[in-house]
């Protein structure tokens, strides 16, 4: 097998546990910056802020009768004549009142160059069915969300821990057409029937005895399916343990660990998950 960049990669192509670790600064340019992939500007751009920058600030949507908050996180500087790249992220279950942090964190790595958005499930994890509480939740918070501030829909992002990478997967097939990308850690399922060819990243576990490896690896077997991958070929990438898959329309890239069992792997996931969006 011939070793390549991650980045040539992508341009060709039970509670939950805690943190494990932190990122460090990423060094990928701002997501949004691949050629040929024209700015989408959501109906928020033009519209000045009116909440503070640089921190996660909760907002609420009225769905299915009752309010619901999410999180959102405007970067240091923002401007509201510039579409962001978004970025939505969807917790592993916790019974944590703050149990949208149980998230891998991101905003060391996006810096002044995202949009972050942190959603809240109903109950301690995601419920998953279109016909759930949960679903119709996210799509009044992204409707919330870019009717009020300026996001660049062409490059909409979600990731997701355990329960959240569930909710992510189950997102990407029923509402695939709105996301460029999605990346996950700990979870995973594959649906059938899915619509749009988002970009998939997972890491897994062998060693997760809360999840099964074997529930990311269908997920995974989807995605390849979906892109239309030549075979199963691997090339190794320049962010060890990733690997990405030869032939598919989008990238898929896939990244197996040991011995961190259902750990959030901070430290791992939170420059792989950025530098995966920022090259989409």
């Amino acid at each position: 097998m011939r070793w390549i960049p991650l980045a040539l990669a992508l341009a060709g192509c039970s509670n939950d546990g805690g943190p494990n670790g932190g990122g460090g600064d990423g060094d990928a340019p701002p997501a949004g910056d691949a050629p040929g992939v024209p700015v989408e500007a959501s109906a928020g751009c033009g519209m000045a802020a009116d909440i503070a920058t640089g921190a996660f600030v909760a907002r609420s949507v009225t769905v299915g009768g009752g309010a619901r908050d999410y999180f959102i996180r405007l970067p240091a500087g923002y401007d509201p004549a510039r579409p962001y790249p978004i970025v939505y992220q969807q917790h592993g279950c916790s019974s944590a009142p703050a149990r949208q942090d149980n998230v891998v964190p991101l905003e060391g790595q996006s810096g002044p160059d995202a949009i972050l958005v942190r959603s809240r499930a109903a109950a301690d994890c995601w419920d998953t069915s279109p016909n759930g509480p949960d679903i119709p939740y996210w799509d009044a918070m992204r409707a919330d969300v870019e009717a009020r501030f300026c996001v660049d829909t062409a490059h909409r992002f979600a990731t997701g821990y355990s329960s959240g990478s569930f909710m992510t997967h189950r997102l990407a097939c029923i509402r695939g057409d709105l996301f460029r990308g999605v990346a996950t850690i700990a979870g995973g399922q594959r649906d059938n029937n899915c619509t749009g060819d988002p970009a998939a990243l997972l890491i897994h576990d062998l060693d997760d005895n809360t999840v099964n490896i074997g529930a990311s690896e269908q997920a995974r077997d989807g995605y390849l399916a979906r892109h239309g991958c030549t075979g199963a070929a691997t090339m190794p990438t320049d962010q060890p343990p990733c690997v990405s898959y030869d032939g598919c329309g989008k990238p898929v890239v896939w990244c197996q660990t040991t011995g961190k069992d259902h750990a959030r792997q901070d430290g791992l996931a939170a420059p792989i998950f950025w530098t995966f969006f920022a090259r989409l």
